[in-house]
């Protein structure tokens, strides 16, 4: 038989024999390890970067984000002062305070985009009348939700910080509490209905 010559390549693979599956894998095996590293390196720098949304308190079980926005200082306290997180003052006079400010307001849009704007002497008292419906209409719903949301008031589990120290609960989140709140809403309302009809009725700043 004569003598079969072999000619071997720079890997070490003998050309003219069929190479085995150990010498086929190591072939592609720098490219696996190059591959592995870009997405190790990919996901490490991804960890890095700073998340700019991310679960409250770390938790993503609480379902809430915090962000640059809601997770600021000046909008907590923004938030810490408006009437219905105020937990120092009483249900009935952030009611008051509430109705004040809405009653006031919504009286402007029924005067200057109602169906009476363009007739003098009467848009003005027709918009105070609409304005006082539309705030026994939100008291009716007020009072609706309390009845459905406060049917019974039972002990409830007590909610204590990471330290140990003891949070008293708010008192609108009661069945008398929010009673409270919607009857102070609907004085404070309709006094700000009334005083926005003194303004365009009696003060002469308004002409």
């Amino acid at each position: 038989m004569a003598a079969q010559t072999f000619m071997t390549s720079a890997t070490g693979v003998r050309l003219g024999s069929k190479p085995s599956l150990a010498s086929r894998t190591a072939a592609f095996a720098p490219a696996v390890r190059s591959s592995v590293r870009s997405r190790q390196a990919m996901r490490v720098r991804a960890e890095e970067k700073a998340q700019v949304v991310q679960p409250i308190n770390g938790d993503p079980f609480i379902g809430m984000l915090e962000t640059p926005v809601t997770s600021a200082p000046v909008v907590a306290n923004f938030l810490s002062s408006l009437p219905a997180y105020r937990t120092g003052v009483s249900p009935l006079l952030r009611g008051v305070e509430i109705g004040l400010v809405h009653g006031l307001l919504v009286t402007g849009p029924f005067i200057k985009l109602g169906p009476l704007r363009n007739v003098p002497g009467y848009a003005e008292t027709a918009g105070c009348l609409s304005a006082a419906g539309l705030v026994a209409i939100l008291t009716a719903a007020l009072a609706l939700y309390g009845a459905t949301s406060f049917q019974q008031d039972t002990p409830q589990l007590g909610v204590k910080t990471l330290s140990g120290r003891e949070i008293n609960r708010d008192r609108l989140q009661s069945n008398e509490g929010w009673s409270n709140f919607t009857a102070g809403f609907f004085v404070g309302a309709e006094s700000g209905v009334a005083w926005a009809y003194v303004l365009t009725q009696i003060l002469p700043y308004y002409q």
